[in-house]
């Protein structure tokens, strides 16, 4: 089976580079593919230009559709359409040319139409890339605010760590360097274990006096502050 990856951002050029280092044929296209495939096509492009894509191509028995976005589902493909797909990877591209990631964890929205047949080449396809796939669940929205707050506002937060002991007299590196195996640890028991379970430090142990120290020690960035008094309430209401 061919195999099509349209969209040559951060996201496509990764996945191009994992299906080269595999020995997998594939192509990958820019802004000039061709409308009539065959085979596999996943649609890599930035969200407000997958309807565009999406549009221009033309659906036969012999092509399955795919399109990568978190935030949008079928509704994007035109009507009518049969073997369509949303294939998302829960996870951050940086480019192949900085890394690519090992674990890919990916939801699979098939449309009503889409054959076990080709259902399974989809997974197949999907297995090459090293994706994980989940059944997709529930609310666009909902699944896309999660990834946002898991996988942006996480990056955001730790940002912000740094900026502290930067402030301090850190290099960037080095701040880096110091938190990160921290932040990884605490990631890693978040996963499986709740709130409750996994949280320690000042919060955890209800230490007033610490917190009021360091969200007072903070006035130098009100909106850091802000960001940490608002954590910590969050946090208390869930404990």
């Amino acid at each position: 089976m061919q195999h099509h990856i349209i969209g040559t951002g951060r996201l496509g050029r990764s996945l191009s580079r994992i299906l080269t280092q595999k020995s997998v044929p594939h192509t990958l296209h820019g802004r000039s593919f061709p409308t009539h495939c065959t085979g596999i096509v996943y649609i890599c492009v930035s969200e407000h230009a997958i309807a565009t894509v999406a549009k221009r191509l033309e659906y036969h028995r012999d092509v399955i559709v795919l399109h990568a976005s978190g935030s949008l589902g079928l509704e994007v493909f035109p009507d009518h359409t049969a073997n369509i797909g949303c294939l998302h990877p829960i996870q951050s591209f940086p480019g192949p040319e900085i890394g690519l990631p090992s674990i890919i964890p990916t939801t699979l929205l098939c449309g009503d139409k889409v054959s076990p047949a080709d259902k399974q080449s989809i997974m197949e396809f999907a297995m090459l890339l090293g994706y994980t796939v989940h059944p997709f669940k529930g609310s666009r929205l909902a699944y896309h605010t999660a990834a946002v707050l898991s996988g942006n506002m996480t990056t955001v937060l730790f940002s912000l760590a740094k900026e502290v002991l930067i402030r301090e007299g850190y290099s960037d590196g080095e701040a880096g360097e110091l938190l990160y195996a921290l932040a990884d640890h605490s990631l890693t028991n978040a996963k499986t274990g709740s709130l409750v379970d996994v949280l320690t430090g000042p919060i955890a142990r209800n230490q007033e006096a610490v917190l009021s120290a360091q969200h007072n020690a903070l006035q130098w960035d009100s909106d850091i502050q802000e960001l940490y008094k608002t954590f910590v309430k969050v946090s208390k209401k869930r404990l």
